[in-house]
């Protein structure tokens, strides 16, 4: 991990662009120098040049990704400016994402593919071959993308069939016994009609993350994805594309234990766990093994290893384009489905079976007396599942005017039913499958032996109008104005039970006031109601609490409730677009961006759980300029005020604390720097900065779990005490999470001519500011400052039939987390996992073209 000052990174950055503003008199004497690639975007819903589009835009062609090796959504995150990504299905964009991935929580940045909507990341993990374009929009896109846009969106746009036959090839083989093979073919059936038929299979037979113990590695992969489109002309004027794709993951990691490493030494001296951990014996309890985490996150110790695995999915998309002469009317349909399970060992050691503990007398003279408790589990595993599906409709008709006036108007609808099942468990304990309750009567077996299980279900109903105009009003100058109306509905219900088996007094009193002895009652477990929902393990009744008065219990045990609600809000945009010739573009836009209201489900059932919709006002200046056809350099400075941001944060509740889900305000602002220079033939530079400022202007007061009496460096403590020792902070002044001050890449390449092909040699450096992982100024939860350099060599015959590539990604083997969050203080302090980046890998590619 980089704690330097990246002095190297800088002199190289300085270096560059000081090359790049003084380009423009070179460009002057570079009459045969290589004229810059121009790329067309539709980041406005119609075709245009990435240099003409009034928005701070960045795009990968298939080409451009071949070359630099973008080829993950960690590599776009790099390589983007203001783009952040924690490869845990967490995108944030100027510091606009999200803290939680609860059920009934929905993203910042909207992905696309191919105009629909896809709520998973999982679309953006298409290989490589099968992307034509990836654009990533920066900024509030309300206007023609709607409200999960708050902080912009990334298209990607996928190959079509085409009405000549060519395929492609592509093997690849690397370090941790990787290798991909991936296969596509496209072209024509009939005079009218056309295909395109591809598969991918992946393995990485060694992890990233090494197991001394009996189970797998962190990190190996076994996937595949098919792909087959039709697209037929139907009469002159329309065409009609239906696509589907699958994907397939087994992977031994995935969301929730994306290549997780817990880097704190056990506990092995607490009679329980911490926070929800708490409801049964410390599994590290007595243990006498050391976390080899601790000195390497790149190994640990367990036996049970994480896996994620995607079933059951499918991807259909419909478009069909008309051309009426004066516009174009537009349908996009699309429908998604998926099963993923993901689980890892919640100890974190390699223990298995069970244990006796002795435990000693709890309440002094009295009716309890030291006892042994039998049969503890010693492995604890997370479970987390997400059933998904949705399906969305887009009718849009847009202008083909070549006059001053350019149009786009649509309607639009968007269907989701989501369910979320997830907890923790313990392995080989009989006491945990059938718990009883300390109320009389009976409850529901516990076929899972968990003793936190949370359960959501979510229907969402979306509908919009939109529209936006380009006029242009006088010579070299554009208006822009568009508007957009959402209305939002979601209806659900939210599911919590806790079983508890842990040595508390309270608890062995009460089992034995219902008539149990002494060792009845520490080996069974008991079925918590209302009194862990108002915030303690007592078993004693806690007082009627108005924020959870809506609960009922569940068929299946534990606790249920009803939510639903709705909103709706208007979005919009306007700007000014001054282009004085064909190589200058110079705008201001002021954008509306909306997200959805909803709740924290699956969480535990926490106390008034629904939130306001977020909004946010942003303002940007932008200008792109190429010189000569070989100096590109486009800057945007913004500031957004951005209201109501949705946190779920740990508040006092009287006497105790709790989790709720609340508003808060923030403020953004930042400039972007992204430039390309051609200074000689087969020569190409280029680099990007970013510098954000996204802090909390509104948010007291709170209490930092991991740092519950507000002594870390940087806390703000408001200097009331609670009655539990807690203090809360406010969070004025704290940085937004994975908002890194400063981030910036540079790199080249050039490429030299042989009469058998071509050689091209590519090198980049990315250097990425520390960055907070939640809204405390902790340092628990920083991500120090990495720096990543990257190098390929490709070799191209003269006839452009095949490719050959050797690469190596990461080559300096930085360690470097892309975030870092802790529990509640235990007898070492809290326990600290972070989710590390990839390591040094390396390899070769062959493509071949037919």
């Amino acid at each position: 991990m980089s704690t330097r000052t990246p002095l190297r990174g800088f002199l190289l950055l300085g270096a560059s662009f000081t090359a790049l503003t003084a380009a423009p008199a070179l460009a002057q004497d570079q009459a045969g120098g290589t004229t810059l690639e121009e790329i067309v975007v539709t980041a406005e819903k119609r075709e245009q040049s990435l240099q003409d589009v009034p928005v701070a835009v960045t795009a990968y062609t298939s080409e451009r990704r071949e070359v630099l090796g973008v080829n993950t959504v960690e590599d776009l995150a790099r390589m983007t400016p203001s783009l952040s990504y924690t490869n845990n299905d967490r995108l944030s964009i100027r510091g606009f994402g999200r803290l939680t991935n609860a059920i009934g929580t929905d993203p910042s940045v909207a992905l696309y593919s191919d105009g629909i909507f896809s709520n998973s990341m999982a679309d953006a993990s298409t290989p490589p071959l099968f992307i034509e374009r990836t654009e990533v929009l920066r900024g509030p896109q309300g206007t023609l993308y709607g409200r999960n846009s708050i902080g912009g969106t990334m298209n990607v746009i996928s190959k079509r069939p085409t009405e000549e036959f060519e395929g492609e090839v592509r093997g690849l083989v690397g370090n941790y016994e990787s290798w991909r093979l991936d296969g596509l073919v496209r072209g024509p059936i009939a005079e009218n009609l056309r295909f395109l038929l591809g598969g991918s299979i992946e393995r990485r037979n060694q992890g990233f993350i090494e197991n001394i113990g009996p189970a797998r590695d962190t990190g190996e992969v076994a996937r595949y994805m098919i792909e087959a489109q039709l697209e037929a002309d139907l009469g002159e004027n329309t065409v009609a594309r239906l696509r589907y794709s699958k994907f397939d993951w087994d992977d031994s990691y995935g969301v929730g234990n994306t290549l997780n490493a817990i880097i704190t030494p056990y506990d092995t001296t607490s009679f329980t766990g911490t926070g929800t951990s708490a409801l049964y014996y410390n599994t590290t309890l007595g243990f006498t093994g050391t976390n080899p985490a601790v000195n390497d996150p790149y190994t640990i110790n367990v036996n049970w290893g994480a896996y994620g695995s995607l079933d059951n999915h499918h991807r259909l998309h419909l478009d069909i384009t008309h051309d009426l002469g004066w516009a174009t009317l537009k349908y996009l349909g699309g429908y998604q489905q998926y099963d993923y399970n993901t689980s890892s060992d919640s100890d974190y050691s390699n223990r298995i079976g069970p244990q006796n503990l002795p435990i000693p007398d709890l309440d002094g003279p009295g009716p309890l007396t030291a006892f042994t408790a039998t049969n503890v589990s010693t492995d604890a595993r997370t479970f987390y599942e997400e059933r998904q599906s949705w399906y969305s409709n887009e009718l849009n008709l847009s202008s083909n005017s070549d006059g001053p006036l350019n149009w786009i108007v649509g309607v639009y609808q968007y269907y989701q039913e989501y369910d979320q099942p997830q907890g923790i468990r313990v392995v080989g304990d009989p006491g945990m499958f059938n718990p009883i309750s300390l109320a009389g009567g009976t409850v529901p077996a516990n076929p899972r032996g968990a003793f936190l299980y949370v359960d959501g279900h979510l229907e969402t109903k979306s509908y919009a109008a939109f529209g936006q105009i380009d006029y242009e009003f006088a010579p070299t100058w554009t208006l822009t104005a568009g508007l957009r109306y959402t209305y939002d509905e979601k209806d659900g219900h939210d599911i919590a039970r806790y079983v508890a088996r842990v040595p508390l007094a309270s608890a062995l009193q009460g089992l034995m006031a219902a008539g149990l002895t002494l060792q009845q009652a520490q080996a069974l477990s008991f079925d918590l109601t209302t009194q862990q929902v108002c915030g303690g393990l007592t078993i004693a009744s806690c007082a009627a609490n108005p924020l959870t008065a809506d609960l009922f219990p569940n068929p299946g045990g534990g606790l249920r409730r009803n939510l639903s609600g709705d909103w709706d809000a208007w979005t919009g945009t306007l700007g000014v677009q001054w282009q004085p010739d064909g190589d200058t573009n110079v705008y201001a836009r002021y954008s509306r961006g909306y997200k959805s209201g909803g709740w924290l489900g699956s969480n535990g059932l926490t106390p008034d759980p629904i939130v306001d919709p977020e909004y946010v006002d942003s303002f940007e200046v932008g200008a792109k300029k190429t010189f000569g056809g070989v100096f590109q350099l486009n800057a945007a400075a913004f500031y957004s005020d951005y209201r109501g941001f949705q946190a779920p944060l740990t508040v006092p509740l009287g006497s105790i604390t709790g989790t709720r889900f609340l508003n808060l305000d923030a403020e953004v602002r930042g400039i972007e720097l992204e430039g390309q220079w051609s200074p000689i033939d087969n020569l190409q530079l280029y680099g990007n900065y970013a510098w954000l400022d996204a802090e909390v202007a509104e948010g007291c007061c709170f209490v930092d779990t991991a740092d519950p009496l507000a002594l870390a460096p940087g806390a703000r403590p408001t200097g009331a005490t609670l009655p539990n020792g807690n203090r809360p902070q406010s969070l004025v002044g704290n940085r937004l999470p994975l908002s890194p001050e400063h981030k910036f890449t540079i790199g080249g390449n050039y490429t030299w001519e042989f009469n058998a092909g071509s050689l091209t040699a590519n090198g980049s450096y990315t250097w990425t500011g520390d960055q907070q992982s939640t809204i405390f100024a902790n340092p628990i939860y920083e991500s120090p400052s990495n720096e990543i350099a990257d190098f390929r060599l490709l070799w191209r015959d003269v006839d452009d039939r095949y490719t050959l590539i050797a690469f190596v990604k990461n080559a300096f083997d930085e360690v470097a987390y892309q975030s870092s969050t802790a529990t509640s203080p235990s007898a070492v302090g809290p326990r600290r996992t972070v989710i590390l980046n990839f390591p040094r890998t390396f390899g070769a590619e062959v493509h071949f073209r037919f």
